[in-house]
Order: structure tokens, then C-alpha cells, then sequence
């Protein structure tokens, strides 16, 4: 089938052959891809219009029961990851319950899904970035602790002009590198207490969420404050960290009052 795409010369594992067979013939709009290099047992499900984020994953696994090793069919994406309390997955030894969770689970995540998912991956973003900061603070605070303590009753300026090489390199940007931490880590708190503002962009409007209350915009009406940050996030690259301003997962603003 010309929608199930396999390296040349890899086979589909025959256990799971017949549903990704069935799932390719039943949504010819869906590419079922595999990056197997011998035989394939995992499959990634897009549809045609959007292949860059996946519906799902069909894959094959096993277990042992009775010290015996049982196929099983596992599938997966993120829907069924919030739906279930244990395991972040289906599994089934049986074909037809198999793909009966991909007709019910595998279809574009709607607005408020999507909305969810690029929070919490904003949120992901922010604690890593806060963990990095943190760390690039704390190992400039390393580097200059000696240096530091002799020189800690003299003014910044004076103390600074005392170092030399990698020390005053570190000095000069010491500053800098706090400022961000401290930055980062009000960012990530703002995020946890859900006092930032999240910015949706979808068909040329903005829907602003500031608690419960939601609002949409304009371009020509959004508040500047919003649009400057928004526009700021803009020019950097998608899910990267301005922990001054915010940062953007896609079509999601999460950014500062």
C-alpha cells in the first residue's frame, strides 16, 4: 500500500502485518510510517495533512506470562497517555481490539487538547531552562568563590578589575547569568501558580487566558504589552526560553504579566 512507508527492503513483523495492513487500507488519507531497518514492529500514524505531529504509534511488544512469552499490540499517543491512570498505554493480544483503540483515539488533537499539551510542554521548557540557569549561576559561583571572599568587602567594579582570563570572564557575565536565573525561576513559578498569560494564535486571532477569565483579540486590538512580548517570542525559535519574556510551544504564548 502506497501509505505505509518502509525502508526498501524491510518486511512488516508478521504479528502486527494484518492490522497496520487493515489501519493503511481503512484511512488512505494516513501515512503509517516505520524507520525499522530489518523487520518492522513499530509504526508511526500521521495523517497526510499534518506530518508533523503524529496521531499515534502502533507498535508490537510481549510479555511473559507463566514464563511464556506473549505478542502483544501497544498502542499509544498522547491522548491515551492523560486518559489513563496506570501505564501510558493500551495493550492487546487481540487484533480487533487493537484497532478498535485506533479508531477511537487516533484523530487530530482538538483545540483545547492541543492547548493543554503545548502548556504543559511550556512548562517542561521552563523547568528545564530554570535547572540550566541555575546551574550555569551556580558553576560561575564556583569559579569565583576563592576570588570572591578576598574580595567581597570592595565594590563590584573594583573587584572585577582585580581578575584576570577565565575569572573576569566569568565576573563580566556573573551578573548577567543571576539575572536570567532569577528571571527563569520567576517565570516557572508564575507558570505553577497560573498567573502567567497564555496567548492562543489561531486564524490570525489571539485568545488571552489570564486565570479563568479567557478574552479574544485582534491584531489591531491585542494590548500592546501582550503584542510586544508575543512579538519578541516571534524572533526567537519555536520552544526556546526567554525567561525575561515567556516562552512559545507552536501557537502558544506563555509569557509574563
Amino acid at each position: 500500500m502506497t501509505n505505509i512507508e518502509l525502508k526498501e527492503g524491510v518486511t512488516i513483523a508478521p504479528f502486527i502485518e494484518d492490522v497496520v495492513k487493515e489501519v493503511a487500507r481503512r484511512h488512505p488519507d494516513w501515512i503509517l510510517s516505520s524507520l525499522a531497518v530489518e523487520e518492522a514492529r513499530k509504526f508511526t500514524v500521521f495523517h497526510k495533512a499534518d506530518t508533523l505531529n503524529p496521531l499515534g504509534h502502533i507498535n508490537e511488544d510481549y510479555k511473559y506470562v507463566r514464563g511464556e512469552r506473549c505478542r502483544l499490540f501497544t498502542i499509544d499517543n498522547w491522548r491515551i497517555t492523560q486518559m489513563r491512570q496506570r501505564g501510558s498505554h493500551i495493550q492487546t493480544s487481540k487484533p480487533k481490539e487493537a484497532l478498535k483503540a485506533v479508531e477511537k483515539y487516533f484523530y487530530p488533537l482538538t483545540d483545547q487538547e492541543y492547548t493543554v499539551r503545548a502548556f504543559k510542554e511550556a512548562h517542561h521548557l521552563v523547568q528545564r531552562e530554570t535547572a540550566d540557569t541555575r546551574h550555569t549561576l551556580d558553576r560561575s559561583i564556583r569559579a569565583l568563590h576563592q576570588p570572591m571572599m578576598a574580595f567581597a568587602h570592595k565594590h563590584w567594579d573594583e573587584f572585577v578589575s582585580m581578575l584576570s582570563g577565565d575569572e573576569r570572564t566569568e565576573a563580566l557575565s556573573l551578573l548577567q547569568h543571576q539575572q536570567l536565573a532569577n528571571a527563569a525561576r520567576a517565570l516557572y513559578k508564575e507558570i505553577d501558580d497560573k498567573k502567567c498569560l497564555t496567548v492562543y494564535l489561531t486564524n490570525g486571532k489571539y485568545t488571552v487566558q489570564q486565570g479563568e477569565v479567557l478574552q479574544d483579540y485582534e491584531s489591531d486590538t491585542l494590548p500592546q504589552h501582550i503584542k510586544t512580548k508575543v512579538g519578541l517570542l516571534k524572533l526567537v525559535e519555536n520552544k526556546q526560553v526567554l525567561p525575561e519574556v515567556g516562552v512559545r510551544v507552536d501557537n502558544l504564548y506563555v509569557i509574563r504579566p
